[in-house]
């Protein structure tokens, strides 16, 4: 029987059982929900919890032990390059591997190597955003990287277009879904069916780029690179 969880009180009509990424359990409930119907409902929900819980759980540990190390192989544009040390205090990508000061520590490496991304996605997102809208007829105002892990991308009432330095991992036909998913929203702010139709255009294999992401999105669920 689980004993171990919170109660998350508001504005809503019904009850729900959530795990947050961190593995808390939440029993989010309607104000004024009498605790004992909320132990009920837990109760009545044990077997849901043992089936997700531990799943959870495992990623959390994962993420918590993850750490970069010399000779792993990292990931760009759906590739893997190794990650070799060098003698001389400089770090970057030379298009044969990643690199980085030998006597760095674990700390040291993991943001030497998020700068290097960063880098690498701005160059590679602005070249295909310029080519894409180029193609599409649109004119975005400017394009930003960030470091979202549980959004790809995003568009902007202003114009502006944001994208997770994240997504540099994926093939490159990936990255040009999310780069005109984004670029469609410059036409429609939402997920109409006539927004989908503009995607298509342009890249009428749409659906099996998504599935991939999903994919990449599971893989990075358990690495925690900030």
């Amino acid at each position: 029987m689980t004993t171990n969880y919170s109660i998350k009180y508001s504005k809503r009509n019904t009850m729900g059982l959530y795990i947050t990424k961190n593995a808390q359990i939440e029993a989010r409930v309607p104000n004024g929900t009498p605790q004992k119907i909320v132990e009920d409902f837990v109760n009545q929900h044990q077997h849901w919890i043992n089936t997700h819980h531990g799943v959870v759980v495992q990623q959390v540990e994962e993420r918590e032990n993850f750490e970069l190390r010399f000779g792993a192989k990292l990931l760009f544009l759906g590739r893997e390059f190794p990650l070799l040390p060098v003698e001389k205090p400089t770090f970057g990508y030379d298009g044969q591997c990643f690199y980085a000061y030998a006597q760095m520590s674990a700390e040291e490496l993991k943001t030497s190597l998020v700068g290097i991304y960063r880098t690498l996605a701005k160059k590679v997102l602005s070249n295909m955003v310029e080519d894409l809208a180029k193609h599409m007829g649109l004119k975005p105002k400017a394009v930003k990287i960030n470091g979202a892990r549980s959004r790809w991308g995003s568009c902007s009432s202003a114009g502006n277009l944001n994208f997770s330095w994240y997504l540099v991992m994926a093939e490159e036909t990936t990255i040009r879904y999310v780069v005109v998913h984004e670029l469609a929203h410059l036409i429609e702010m939402n997920h109409s069916p006539n927004f989908w139709r503009i995607v298509e255009q342009v890249l009428p294999n749409y659906k099996a780029e998504r599935e991939k992401l999903k994919k990449l999105q599971k893989k990075l669920s358990v690495q925690c690179w900030e």
